[in-house]
């Protein structure tokens, strides 16, 4: 089984041109030679890595038909996507990877992590994916399950020219979605000003300290009757600053549509010297339908689940606009001096339009009568890298290796347009809709409005200095690495009061209801309050100081050592201040961290033949808590929409890492891999319920006591030439490739006050023990055609641990099959049709065999046409 499980991945698919003079059969040798080839640089890169790693190239990511590098990344053995945003290695959550751009720490968009989510990446900016697993000591020590580094793309070595357009849709789309009035802009990504802040809010917040009529009477010169009247209007007139039309309508959705183009070339200065460029720029919009469900239970006396709140019709539609671009420009002196420039941009603009109809607490016992809740969050990720980077070589210094770079980067989070409304709705007995009304209530609408800036600059130089000593080489190895983050949030939230308002006006819709006239209205009592939360608005650093020593020492033909030792100096501080007064909440001395220590780290490598060879790794990391989870303040998850809250008792989890794995690689690019991996964990970091949290979920962190990882991986690639190769062989350009992890993990937790977890010891969240992927491809002799069939699956998952008596909620298998097919009528041209998630699966998290929520999107429907030059 394991043998036919040896192929190739990623055959290349272009046919070359053939001179006049060339026989048939010399063509086909070259045209299988090459798609051999395309996989080939990547399987040599990873065969002289001295660490456990896998890489993934450009060519590998077409095949597959991912659009970004968070679908690309979960066919990589060990590896799964969760919230199509995060990658978990080896069954570890996001905290235990980090992602570098080009080798340098760059900062995250999103508020409440501090890795990247790898899906603001789009394919046709990748050259190639790496992920480490095995520590070593030029790595930062914030190393858990592994390392993922996005290479983008470089100049090449000669002119390229590329372009792509596509067009493509989901099975959910041809039914109506939901829309809203948005802004003039939103086609470009960006908003136009219509769902920020209103300037007259912010001016009275900043005047007055807050809007609330008290405040405002306060500013006024004091709590008189007359200042009290004068502070109603002005926080009515305040009201009608705000963009209220904001009703949600069934809108058809246009089909998706992308393009990206790449260009680059280089021009020989002299004998030696080289100048170079590339850029590349794409564009993606998407619209897509979906439906869900949610629900959330109490544990009844029997032991089983009774439902507080039961969603089982929620509707929504996602807008998508993404834009990126990258810009690299080289220059090598000669062959042994390089320096590069590179420039990423990335912006991705999610807007979404929800509605959620089903049972609150408060109708859940109520046959005729429900919620109708409406929801609109508007958000921009954006992320600008700007890096420059160099290699030298001196020979006249006894061959003197150094390799340098300094990255500034900004990432940010703008989210000016996030609103919740909810209307009550009557029934008949029929079941028939015979009223639905605005809920009447002093929150009766929430607009929120966010706005995250996170900056980071990092340098690092290493040194390799070689030496040899008969049939042995040795290098010695050092560097220094200097990371530094700022972050400035800010939230501020308001919310209309209706209560003054007549059933009949709360009928209407939204935009009537919130009319100028009926906002002005003294007797309606419209009144519109602030209701930021502490730590709302917060600023945060971090600092590290990293250096160290290693070496890598080849041992005659048999062995390679490779190690070291590596110091880091953390420092971090979060402080969060009241949005009000802008004092700072809470203690500052618990919101300050430090911490030191050294992380070793050994590799060895023995050649058991020219083929194959034999690897070994033992090191220690730790994972460090994100900036928002040691702050003891409340906030809003914007990924999962739960209310989280942190806790500065936090400590890091110190690892201790273990690797094996046997690797065999055939002259014709075949290749088998068997790997075992055991990881020790001391107070790892769980995601777990505090109590009194029914029907809202309230999500905090603590330290497990211990845990522990430990599972096998195994990889192989191969066609099947072996079984016939001649031109009328059923099997010729026919592959298959695969890769397996089988897995299981244990924590230990003590039980804790704020919360009564039902297991104390259990897997940890979000770790699954088995990952599949599975390629079947084919590639016909003539070069004109290509097909790629792809399964990945994972187990079932703790989402998140159980409390009082509830057992813990798991994430169901996804099994997802995609299908891609490709046509090159010239060398140039390229067709290709995509086809994802073909068995039509769901999303489905379970809690004792009840659904807690689930998710459908829908088979997807993609048709492209590349060029290539």
């Amino acid at each position: 089984m394991l043998a036919a499980l040896v192929t190739l991945p990623s055959l290349a698919a272009e046919p070359e041109k053939k001179d006049a003079g060339d026989e048939f059969d010399v063509e086909r040798i070259e045209v299988v030679g090459r798609q051999i080839n395309t996989l080939s640089s990547v399987m040599a890169e990873r065969r002289e890595k001295a660490v456990v790693a896998d890489l993934m190239d450009a060519e590998q990511i077409s095949r597959s038909g991912d659009s970004d590098a968070a679908e690309a990344l979960r066919r990589i053995t060990g590896l799964t996507l969760v919230q199509d945003k995060f990658i978990y290695v080896r069954g570890l959550g996001e905290r235990y990877s980090s992602t570098t751009l080009n080798g340098a720490l760059v900062p995250s968009p999103d508020p409440t992590r501090s890795v990247i989510p790898v899906d603001m990446f789009p394919s046709s900016i990748i050259d190639s994916l790496e992920v480490q697993k095995a520590y070593s000591p030029d790595k930062p020590a914030a190393f858990g399950g592994g390392n993922v580094d996005i290479r983008t793309l470089s100049f090449p070595l000669e002119f390229t020219l590329a372009a792509k357009v596509g067009i493509s849709t989901t099975s959910k789309n041809h039914k109506d979605g939901l829309d809203y009035n948005g802004g003039g802009r939103d086609f470009l990504g960006s908003d136009d000003g219509k769902r920020a802040l209103p300037k007259a809010v912010s001016d009275a917040a900043n005047q007055y300290g807050s809007i609330d009529v008290v405040n405002i009477a306060k500013g006024l010169g004091g709590l008189t009757a007359g200042n009290l009247a004068k502070a109603e209007t002005i926080n009515r007139e305040l009201g009608t600053s705000f963009n209220r039309r904001m009703d949600l309508d069934k809108s058809s959705v246009d089909p998706d549509y992308d393009f990206s183009v790449a260009m680059g070339n280089r021009f020989e200065i002299g004998s030696e010297s080289v100048l170079g460029f590339m850029v590349g720029v794409a564009h993606d919009t998407e619209a897509k339908n979906f439906n869900e469900r949610e629900r959330y239970y109490s544990r009844s006396a029997d032991g089983s689940l009774s439902p507080l709140e039961k969603f089982d019709d929620i509707l929504g539609t996602t807008y998508t606009e993404k834009n990126s671009g990258v810009a690299s420009v080289g220059f090598e002196l000669d062959p042994y001096n390089k320096v590069k420039l590179t420039s990423t941009y990335l912006k991705d603009t999610s807007d979404e339009a929800k509605r959620k109809t089903g049972d609150t607490v408060e109708t859940i016992n109520e046959a005729n009568a429900n919620y109708s809740i409406n929801n609109i969050r508007y958000e921009e990720r954006s992320m600008v890298a700007n890096q420059v980077q160099g290699e030298h070589m001196w020979e006249w210094l006894f061959g003197l290796g150094v390799k340098w770079q300094y990255t500034d980067a900004r990432a940010r989070r703008f989210a000016p347009g996030e609103l919740e409304y909810r209307y009550y709705n009557q029934y008949d007995a029929d079941g028939q809709l015979q009223s639905a009304s605005l809920r009447r209530s002093d929150s009766a609408a929430t607009y929120q409005f966010g706005d995250m800036k996170d900056e980071t600059k990092n340098g690092s130089i290493d040194f390799k200095l070689p030496f040899e000593v008969g049939d042995s080489s040795f290098d010695l190895l050092a560097g220094y690495n200097y990371f530094e983050r700022e972050r400035d949030s800010t939230t501020s939230r308001y919310k209309f009061d209706t209560r003054g308002f007549t059933t009949a006006e709360l009928t209407d819709r939204f935009e009537n209801i919130f009319s100028d006239a009926n906002i002005l209205d003294a007797s309606k009592g419209f009144n519109i309050s602030d209701v930021a939360t502490r730590a709302d608005d917060y600023k945060s650093a971090q600092q590290l100081d990293m250096g160290y020593v290693g070496f890598d020492w080849r041992y005659g033909f048999d062995w390679r050592f490779a190690g070291g030792v590596r110091y880091e100096d953390f420092r971090q501080a979060s402080v969060p201040f009241n949005p009000s007064t802008g004092e700072i909440e809470g203690d500052p001395a618990e919101m300050v961290r430090a911490e030191d220590d050294f992380y070793p780290s050994l590799s060895a490598t023995y050649f058991l033949t020219e083929d194959m060879q034999l690897r070994f790794g033992v090191g220690q990391t730790v994972v460090r808590p994100d900036l928002r989870e040691v702050t003891p303040v409340l906030y809003v998850d914007p990924v999962t929409d739960f209310k989280v809250r942190g806790y500065s008792g936090l400590e890091s989890t110190d690892m201790t890492n273990f690797d094996l794995r046997w690797e065999w690689y055939l002259e014709d690019g075949a290749n088998l891999s068997v790997g075992a991996f055991y990881k020790d964990l001391k107070k790892p970091i769980e995601t777990l319920e505090l109590q009194g949290s029914d029907g809202d979920r309230l999500i905090s962190f603590r330290n497990a006591e211990d845990g522990e990882v430990y599972g096998l991986e195994i990889e192989g690639l191969r066609d099947f030439s072996f079984l016939g190769d001649s031109g009328d062989s059923p099997w010729n350009g026919l592959f298959v490739a695969g890769n397996l992890t089988v897995s299981d993990s244990e924590i230990n937790i003590n039980q804790l006050a704020e919360t009564n977890l039902t297991n104390l010891k259990r897997r940890m969240t979000g770790h699954s023990k088995y990952v599949a992927n599975l390629q079947l491809g084919f590639d016909s002799p003539d070069g004109l055609h290509s097909a790629n069939l792809s399964y990945n699956v994972f187990g079932e998952r703790v989402a998140f641990a159980g409390t009082n008596g509830r057992d813990d909620a798991l994430e169901q298998p996804f099994h997802s099959v995609n299908f891609t097919y490709s046509y090159y009528p010239t060398t140039e041209l390229s067709v290709k049709l995509t086809l994802k998630n073909l068995l039509d699966e769901k999303t489905t998290i379970e809690q004792q065999g009840q659904i807690v929520q689930e998710k459908e999107e829908g088979v997807s429907y993609g048709l492209s046409l590349s060029y290539r030059y």
